[in-house]
């Protein structure tokens, strides 16, 4: 598992024992006001986001429903504390998220290594997940050292810039990152690249807070007319169309037989 990117808005009671759980694999960047907390939560990517509704000692339950709505794929973990307030608070979150967003209580059942295990399982978005048991049989044809950087790729695509990030990941020089993915069937570190971005542009595109601008700026793009042309190179369409006529799962499995001559269909 690559490391995960964690954001935090804890009181810190609860910021500590979530520092405990993360280390010393993972980073976490924590926020304590509302403000700073929501702009990173539309600015950047993050593979985990963990809040509690009472952070700051009032309840921002309207303020976590109105941000869930907006970004529907918010990796979202609720933490807190047992107490009637936050309990109806967090009940209220799960009744309007409909079960998608895991719950976790302080004493309860935060258990540092089942903690851990729920964070892993939540980074980003499924679609990662769709896309790498697709790739499998040629990851599996590749080093380990390399098909660990491709996956951690397809999670975090936005620190990977050129073939040379996706060498150094592997500890590889770029020559043999080159000749091993064309022999086990992948195309070009570029097109790996330009594949896991759309990607997480796909995923973003289609929570109602997004722009388009706001979408190629997250992913890593200068201006929204490179995302629309890596969009139409790839997979054909525009970045509008994509949220609009293709579901999750085409999408996937397009863009997976871009990126591997062998895709699996499932």
């Amino acid at each position: 598992m690559p490391p995960l990117a964690v954001l935090a808005f804890l009181p810190p009671p609860l910021l500590a024992h979530l520092r405990v759980v993360l280390q010393p694999h993972h980073t976490l960047t924590a926020f304590d006001e509302w403000p700073s907390f929501e702009l990173a939560v539309r600015q950047s990517t993050w593979d985990a986001v963990v809040a509690d509704p009472c952070a700051e000692g009032a309840l921002r339950t309207d303020d976590l429903v109105a941000l869930i709505e907006a970004y529907p794929s918010i990796p979202l973990t609720l933490y807190s504390c047992v107490s009637p307030g936050t309990l109806r608070s967090i009940a209220e979150l799960a009744r309007f998220g409909q079960g998608a967003h895991p719950i976790v209580l302080h004493r309860v059942d935060d258990e540092p290594r089942r903690f851990l295990e729920l964070l892993e399982r939540q980074p980003a978005n499924a679609l990662s997940a769709s896309l790498l048991r697709r790739l499998e049989p040629g990851l599996d044809q590749l080093a380990p050292p390399l098909a660990r950087a491709v996956e951690r790729l397809i999670r975090r695509p936005t620190i990977f810039v050129t073939a040379g990030d996706l060498a150094a990941s592997a500890d590889l020089t770029v020559r043999t990152v080159y000749r091993q993915l064309a022999a086990a069937g992948f195309e070009s570190p570029r097109t790996l690249i330009v594949g896991a971005r759309l990607l997480r542009a796909y995923a973003y595109s289609r929570d109602p807070g997004q722009s388009l601008e706001s979408v190629a700026s997250r992913v890593g793009y200068s201006a929204p007319r490179m995302l629309t042309r890596h969009m139409r190179e790839i997979v054909g369409v525009t970045p509008r169309a994509a949220r609009r006529r293709i579901p999750a799962e085409e999408f996937v499995t397009t863009l997976a037989g871009r990126l591997y001559a062998k895709a699996s269909s499932f």
